[in-house]
């Protein structure tokens, strides 16, 4: 299981050609670092009804499953940039192909999902816990076609080997 630190999620390939949106919090309250339950970067957010950020899973509950179309947040936990802004927006990754390292992912099989083990195995979404809170991030998928959880990258180098940060490449398109 990985640590929560104050970056949790950094590029690995360049991050010139991905196209960020800044989209309004639809709970601003998530911004403010101090909140038990703030957004940490490397969480997984998706979009409501009103074009608004909100996790893409419930961090209530550990057996929630993530929306099917979500982004990773690019804003570490208390940004000023994020609080200042009246709305608080803050970044997703919207569009382009990405390699980053992430300590927000569960190791072990979860919701349904498989154990992250292999090069190359697919990802999704969902929420699980670290230390004592939970968070919506990466988990394994167990790749078969009626896990209907959407693939939202693949495995390109383990946490044993990369100093305890599981990275990963945004999903192909077939």
């Amino acid at each position: 299981m990985s640590t929560v630190q104050i970056i949790n999620f950094t590029p690995v390939s360049d991050i010139l050609p991905i196209q960020r949106r800044d989209f309004p919090l639809a709970d601003p309250t998530l911004a403010n670092p101090l909140n038990a339950v703030a957004l940490v970067d490397g969480e997984w957010m998706t979009l409501n009804s009103s074009y608004q950020a909100i996790r893409a899973s419930d961090v209530t509950s550990t057996s929630a499953y993530a929306s099917l179309r979500c982004f990773p947040l690019f804003a570490e936990r208390g940004r000023y940039d994020v609080q200042a802004m009246s709305l608080h927006k803050t970044p997703l990754l919207y569009r382009g192909d990405y390699e980053f390292d992430t300590r927000i992912f569960a190791l072990a099989s979860t919701q349904g999902g498989a154990a992250i083990s292999t090069i190359l195995q697919p990802l999704t979404v969902g929420t699980f816990t670290i230390g004592s809170r939970n968070y919506v991030g990466l988990i394994g998928h167990d790749g078969t076609s009626t896990n209907l959880k959407p693939i939202v990258g693949y495995v390109t180098k383990l946490p044993t080997t990369n100093g305890g940060q599981l990275r990963f490449i945004s999903g192909w398109r077939s």
